[in-house]
């Protein structure tokens, strides 16, 4: 049915089945407050697909669908082994729609059932680190960084692969003079916290909803358990300081300060390129010490 006949989007009921530009909408894989995502298939060659569908009630907002086009397009230019691909853009009855890299695997609020060993949080927000440098350096920061944006995807060994999801809903970073720039600063307070929750098993029991941004208030940081690794234990209530101008001054600072905290806490350093290759055996879920270790 051609785009001018098809009627338009309403429910996320009634969007599946229908035809958005060359895509079919098979099935919703998710839904936030920002909009729908449904998996979809292209009508010629098969390729299958995720398309976000921003919600009716958000578009009733022209600043907020202007900022929200505006950083879509930069994310097109955005090539990143962290950031899910973003392959097209489009407008649907006055709703926007992005066509995004179709990602096999689970958010990280449903993989951390319990505390996760140091060294694979380690792993994983060194990972989201990459993500967010290369989104801050062409001028883009996250701004809603929870437990539902990280998307993991296992590899053939058991590793799992940071992919950062919802990038288009921050928006540009606005031009500042001053030494701290706060939506980057607000971005690594979000990773810290996220830590935080992540070593204490705390992400699933968390008093609000897991889509809800990190970066509250500064006072209300996760306590740190007393058994934490010290040099991790440092990294994250650094990242978590109350003031801006007292945490990392980018991501790739607190990248590498999360790096070295292995090695300084006695553990075996994560290979730098993070290869497959050299993948070490400390890749595993464990409950609190005395617990028998988690499932995932």
């Amino acid at each position: 049915m051609p785009a001018s006949e098809a009627p338009p989007l309403s429910s996320a009921a009634s969007l599946v089945g229908q035809q958005v530009g060359h895509f079919r909408l098979l099935r919703e894989l998710g839904r936030g407050r920002l909009g729908i995502v449904l998996l979809a298939e292209h009508a010629l060659i098969q390729k299958r697909v995720a398309i976000q569908v921003l919600h009716a009630h958000v578009t009733q907002d022209p600043a907020r669908v202007a900022r929200f086009l505006q950083a879509a397009r930069t994310l097109t230019l955005l090539q990143d082994a962290h950031i899910v691909s973003l392959y097209d853009l489009g407008m649907r009855d006055g709703r926007p729609y992005l066509v995004m890299e179709y990602l096999e695997g689970q958010r990280l609020a449903a993989f951390a059932k319990g505390p996760l060993a140091p060294a694979l949080v380690v792993d994983l927000l060194t990972q989201v680190c990459d993500a967010l440098g290369a989104a801050h350096a062409h001028g883009i920061a996250h701004g809603s960084l929870n437990p539902t944006s990280i998307f993991l995807v296992p590899d053939a060994k058991g590793r799992q692969h940071v992919k950062l999801l919802d990038f288009g809903i921050a928006g540009l970073l606005p031009p500042s003079e001053s030494a701290v720039d706060l939506p980057v600063a607000a971005d690594l307070f979000a990773v810290g916290v996220l830590g935080a929750l992540l070593v204490t098993g705390r992400l699933s029991s968390r008093g609000h909803a897991a889509e809800e941004p990190l970066h509250g208030h500064a006072g209300e940081v996760p306590p740190l358990p007393s058994e934490l690794p010290s040099a991790l234990s440092r990294v994250l209530l650094r990242a978590m300081a109350r003031r801006p101008v007292d945490r990392y001054a980018s991501a790739a600072e607190l990248r590498d300060a999360l790096h070295a905290s292995v090695a300084l806490d006695g553990g075996a350093a994560p290979p730098e390129s993070l290869g497959l290759e050299r993948l070490p055996g400390w890749y595993a879920l464990r409950g609190p010490p005395g617990a028998a270790p988690a499932s995932r």
